[in-house]
């Protein structure tokens, strides 16, 4: 069979601009070779600025039916805590057609702002009541549906849930569908593994939701009996003061502290948030080669906290982004909030960046590549070995127009938003093509019709 191959007018490969370049794919969308050629010499031609597809490291597709709809009237004390109440409502609501419903549509979202690859972060497994489905897999099996009908590959989690805090048995009545034994867990792994096992675009990992729902030693026992030791491992941990507090008083340490002293922290894991770092924890944390998982629209949407992204990076740490709540999907947000924090905070200009790059491009390198580290995918690089994710900005854009790449990926980070995007492709697929998926409008009126529903009185 002949190799696919991809004129790329510009092209970002590695850390460097090629112009008039050709990938050449193997039949799984991985790059095999780049080479100079012309778009003679090529069955597809890109004319924008091609960079690495970036991978959405954390992911809660269901909550996108509650963004924008969490803000109690008046003059109410609201929190983190309080929108974790309406959160729940909402998880304790859905069945699982409205749940795939409102994941293709979310996933839709994300190609059309550049995200071709994701880590689902998928913690509603059970039926209301608690009941197990007839396949403990049921749900799971809903977000796959859900992202092969929009293109997007995926890294599913699913989510370990035993407890309803630090030193508590069991699970609150609001979290009975996310809970499940040890043994259980191990159980849906498996039913997870059967249904992604010949996907090419599919990544199975554990996720422990937190410290305080999953106890150290139910820990223990999952890490130690799944077979795959190099699968990615993803957990929320020190999102908020709260969960700081509770670790010290429970465990006598603080939670990311407590988590490196107890475990084998490496670069297969993502510390999602992680908000609340001492000095020490940063350069524990840096140090063992762990991925920091920021998603800052949603922790400023939380009020969580500003993360230490100077120093991570100074400590020559590694970082991704998510869009979590999907309260906005956007990843030129995640990043300028990045920036934004640190300039806020120190009073200077343009701080996460080095003399090699401007701001807008060093920050989405990192990201980039440090999401594909995250989600365990050949993803986040454009290079031999790696798929072919592509994220195509359209140079004709006002705001874009003859101006050298470095400035272009800053005018986007900085000055634009998803309009500067012309085409996504997923394994040398194109999905989205000036601006729209090709099914987009009957995965809108699903979607809109599953959120309907579940906002009603």
């Amino acid at each position: 069979m002949n190799k696919k191959k991809i004129f790329c007018k510009t092209l970002l490969h590695g850390k460097q601009w090629r112009h008039d370049a050709i990938l050449s794919l193997d039949p799984a969308g991985l790059i095999t070779g780049i080479e100079d050629g012309s778009e003679q010499d090529a069955h597809d031609c890109i004319a924008g600025i091609v960079v690495p597809g970036m991978p959405n490291a954390h992911s809660h597709a269901f909550q996108r039916a509650i963004a924008g709809h969490t803000g109690p009237g008046g003059m109410h004390q609201d929190s983190f805590w309080s929108w974790r109440e309406a959160m729940y409502r909402c998880a304790n609501r859905i069945s699982p057609d409205q749940f795939a419903a409102v994941a293709t549509g979310v996933f839709v979202d994300m190609l059309k702002a550049g995200y071709t690859s994701c880590a689902e972060f998928h913690y509603v497994h059970h039926q209301a009541d608690g009941s197990i489905f007839p396949s403990l897999a049921e749900m799971s099996e809903q977000l796959i549906k859900a992202a092969s009908d929009s293109g997007i590959a995926m890294t599913l989690l699913p989510v370990l849930y035993c407890s309803a805090g630090l030193g508590e048995v069991g699970v609150a009545e609001q979290q009975r569908r996310f809970a499940n034994t040890a043994d259980q867990y191990l159980r849906l792994l498996e039913g997870c593994q059967k249904s992604v096992s010949h996907k090419s675009l599919f990544t199975l990992g554990i996720a422990p939701h937190s410290l305080r729902a999953v106890p150290g030693e139910i820990l223990h026992e999952v890490l130690q009996a799944w077979p795959d030791q190099h699968c990615p491992v993803h957990i929320h941990i020190a999102e908020q003061p709260a969960e700081v507090a509770s670790c010290l008083e429970h465990l006598g340490a603080r939670p990311v502290e407590w988590l490196l002293e107890n475990f084998p922290v490496d670069k297969r894991w993502c510390l999602v948030h992680a908000t609340h770092l001492s000095d020490r924890e940063v350069g524990l944390a840096t140090a063992s080669g762990a991925t920091a998982g920021l998603c800052p629209t949603t922790e400023a949407d939380l009020g969580d906290g500003v993360f230490r992204t100077a120093d991570w990076l100074k400590a020559g740490g590694r970082i991704a982004v998510g869009s979590d709540s999907n309260v906005r999907i956007s990843i030129a947000e995640e990043l300028r909030l990045l920036e934004y924090n640190e300039r806020l905070g120190s009073g200077q200009r343009n701080v996460l960046t080095d003399p090699e790059l401007t701001c807008g491009s060093y920050l989405y390198q990192h990201a980039s590549k440090g999401g594909g580290i995250a989600l365990g995918q050949p993803v986040g690089v454009l290079d031999i070995g790696y798929r072919a994710d592509l994220l195509v900005l359209n140079d004709a854009h006002e705001l874009l127009t003859g101006r050298q790449p470095d400035v272009a990926m800053d005018s986007w980070i900085f000055a634009g938003d998803q309009a500067m995007i012309k085409s996504v492709w997923v394994a040398g697929r194109c999905v989205i093509r000036h601006g729209r998926h090709s099914q987009e409008e009957s995965i809108r009126a699903a979607s809109a019709n599953a959120i309907s529903e579940l906002n009603a009185p």
